[in-house]
């Protein structure tokens, strides 16, 4: 058998690659980087190099098909927001391979944090308050009471340009728009939970929660540390129940003061909870092949060990709390017998730093720019 990962910059797609080779199937990594993280792995049999879908969606779809054709791919699985655009290829995909993914139109509601928050209505864990901005007297209406809410792009990523409790004077100067609104969703205090979930057919297969320890700013977390509250576990599989969704997917929750859990936004793609299945490579493929109760984590917290030395450590050099948790996690990019994604970290950033100046993007925005989808119209229907 023989799959075609995407987004091989991602250590999504790595830990993937790495379950995939130990169960025996031949594996491909796909990506418009030139040398992103999982191609240096000795789990990759074969590295693609396929033009940016953000600039020209039908050209990297037809590129796809071409590539399943030619190699006789039988899984195509996405692990970035280059999903959105796979979604979009459906119709001229499906015939070829099995592609894990739901349609184009369900993806885009849960990637719209104002389209979500209202499919969530009425569930027993539903988003807070959340208000749709598409103009600035939207914004204007809110300034007053600014500090009630956060603030953020409605297709946004990382928690960028996300504005917690914000000055009134801040949420003045937002000019949101039909085509590129933002949402006001109402503060809740409490300790942030993230999840990770592989879904068959509205079936959960796979299930991990986690907190991020530490981060990157307010964005990407580095440190997960497991947890099962079974209040997120019952909210995915009322969500799989609800939608009938295919592939991987992750939450963003808060439980309040209270222990109640709130769900903030969804990510339709793979989360870094895929990680804490790095001990059960066979297991996790499995899943994706027959139905069965959920796979369940280790209790083992895993870390981004390069980005807490060189993020966390400096800001927490004299923490006994910190040094204490880095003892006890797992690194997910370090591996005994497949040390290549160890330097190709360093050479990932290299070229995702060029892209930055030569685009005059910060590195965290290039580091997706070209797989990023933000509801621009996908010109043209891909051929059936």
């Amino acid at each position: 058998m023989h799959v075609l990962i995407l987004g091989a910059r991602a250590p999504a797609c790595l830990e993937w690659a790495r379950a995939f080779a130990a169960s025996g199937w031949t594996v491909s990594v796909g990506d418009s980087l030139a040398w992103p993280l999982a191609r240096s792995s000795r789990a990759v049999h074969n590295f693609i190099r396929l033009p940016e879908p953000r600039g020209n969606p039908q050209a990297w779809i037809d590129a796809l098909a071409e590539r399943i054709r030619q190699d006789a791919i039988d899984l195509l699985l996405p692990t970035c927001e280059e999903v959105f655009y796979l979604a979009h290829g459906l119709p001229q995909l499906t015939p070829l391979c099995r592609v894990l993914t739901s349609d184009f139109e369900l993806l885009h509601r849960l990637h719209h944090k104002g389209r979500f928050a209202e499919m969530t209505r009425g569930w027993q864990v539903a988003a807070p308050e959340t208000r749709l901005l598409q103009r600035h007297e939207d914004c204007l209406a809110l300034a007053g009471e600014s500090r009630d809410w956060v603030f953020k792009p409605a297709y946004s990523r990382f928690a960028s340009r996300t504005l917690i409790r914000p000055d009134p004077s801040t949420v003045r100067t937002l000019r949101p728009t039909p085509e590129q609104p933002w949402v006001a969703q109402r503060f809740i205090a409490g300790d942030e939970h993230c999840s990770f979930s592989l879904l068959v057919g509205g079936q959960l297969r796979a299930h991990a929660c986690y907190r991020p320890l530490y981060r990157v700013g307010r964005g990407s977390g580095i440190y997960f540390q497991p947890a099962q509250p079974a209040a997120v576990r019952t909210f995915v599989e009322a969500f799989g129940q609800a939608t009938g969704y295919s592939g991987q997917v992750g939450f963003d929750f808060i439980a309040d003061a209270e222990g109640r859990f709130h769900v903030l936004e969804c990510n339709p793609r793979a989360t870094s909870g895929i990680h804490l299945f790095d001990d059960q490579p066979t297991a996790l493929v499995n899943t994706l092949i027959t139905a069965g109760e959920p796979l369940l984590p280790s209790p083992t917290p895993r870390m981004v060990a390069l980005a807490m030395l060189l993020i966390g450590a400096p800001r927490h050099l004299v923490s006994r709390t910190f040094w204490s948790d880095y003892r006890a996690a797992r690194d997910v990019i370090l591996r005994d017998g497949d040390l290549g994604p160890l330097a190709a970290q360093l050479l990932g950033v290299g070229e995702i730093a060029m892209r930055a100046l030569m685009r005059r993007r910060g590195l965290l925005a290039a580091s997706t720019a070209d797989i990023e989808w933000d509801g621009q119209s996908l010109a043209g229907t891909p051929r059936a």
